[in-house]
C-alpha cells in the first residue's frame, strides 16, 4: 500500500507521533509543570477552576495553531513538488 492509500484508510495518524524533546525543552517542561504546582498550591477552588478553564482555552488555541502550521507547510511542500516537476 502507498502513502495516499495508507491515508484513504485512515492508516495514517501524524499528529499522534511526538517529537522526541530535546534537553531544552524538557527543562522548560519540567520548569512549567514545577511552577503550575506552586501556582494551584495557592489558589481557591473557584480560581482553580477558572485556572483549569484558562488552562484549556490555551490548548485549543495552540491546537489550532499547530494545525494551521500544519496545513500551512503542506501546502508549502506540495508547490516545491510540483514547481520541481515543471
Amino acid at each position: 500500500m502507498d502513502t495516499l492509500e495508507d491515508l484513504y484508510y485512515g492508516n495514517l495518524f501524524p499528529h499522534e507521533k511526538c517529537a522526541k524533546l530535546d534537553d531544552e525543552t524538557k527543562e522548560l517542561l519540567g520548569l512549567l509543570n514545577r511552577n503550575e504546582e506552586k501556582l494551584t498550591a495557592t489558589l481557591s477552588d473557584e480560581q482553580k477552576e477558572i485556572f483549569e478553564k484558562y488552562k484549556d482555552c490555551n490548548r485549543e488555541i495552540s491546537e489550532i495553531c499547530e494545525r494551521q502550521s500544519f496545513i500551512t507547510g503542506f501546502k508549502l511542500g506540495a508547490k516545491i513538488v510540483i514547481e520541481s516537476m515543471t
